[in-house]
């Protein structure tokens, strides 16, 4: 008697994911506030916003309301804080936060 052993493979497709990498983050004009009181804030607060972490936009839109609470905490009322994304090859962001006034 012969033995016949079938074997099944087991497939995973993966799309081809597009990750983007922050390759820096700067923050101009946030007076009275350093850039390590910012991301511990913005890491208190559950942001995941980092250098070489993957970027996600609704990251940067939630550090933007972090961000502008802090300054309000310390007086600086009639700001506004505004995110600028710029790509850097390859698959890379430079992230830049600018505290303006209203």
């Amino acid at each position: 008697m012969k033995s016949l052993i079938l074997g099944a493979a087991l497939l995973f497709a993966q799309p081809d994911v597009q990750t983007t990498v922050i390759r820096s983050l700067k923050f101009e004009n946030f007076k009275g506030v350093s850039a390590n009181e910012m991301m511990n804030r913005l890491k208190d607060r559950g942001v995941r916003l980092a250098v070489e972490q993957i970027y996600e936009p609704e990251q940067a839109a939630s550090a933007r309301k972090v961000l502008q609470e802090l300054l309000e905490e310390k007086g600086r009322r009639g700001m506004e804080v505004t995110s600028n994304v710029r790509q850097v090859p390859p698959r890379s962001v430079e992230v830049t936060f600018k505290a303006v006034k209203n």
